[in-house]
């Protein structure tokens, strides 16, 4: 059942009801009617969830098809709060990330030269 899939794609990126309507443009019931079969979604609605979880239609609509793949929820939380954040803030959080990731770099490389 499409709802079923809506549903689990929900959880697998751990959002709320609340959450997943903010991200649609949508209520909480409504996405609870959809995924509980006692709605049924528009286009807007399936491509808005195409759109935000780069998910396939044929998937959503019919179950055949190529599921979405797994990321870790983490990533998916930063993700979601990375888009809804104005692209100067994005650009920063970003930097300061590679920033993280160099500085990490560094210091395990570090590490591999003094036990060598």
């Amino acid at each position: 059942m499409m709802g079923e899939r809506i549903k689990g794609l929900r959880k697998s990126k751990s959002l709320t009801l609340k959450a997943l309507a903010a991200l649609l443009s949508t209520s909480p019931g409504f996405i609870s009617e959809v995924e509980n079969g006692l709605k049924m979604p528009g286009s807007e609605f399936l491509l808005s969830l195409k759109r935000n979880f780069d998910v396939d239609l044929n998937w959503l609509l019919t179950g055949e098809g190529e599921a979405p793949k797994e990321k870790n929820p983490v990533i998916n939380r930063i993700d979601l709060m990375l888009e809804k954040m104005p692209e100067e803030a994005q650009r920063d959080v970003l930097k300061y990330a590679e920033e993280k990731k160099l500085l990490s770099d560094c210091l395990e490389e570090r590490k591999v030269r003094k036990a060598a």
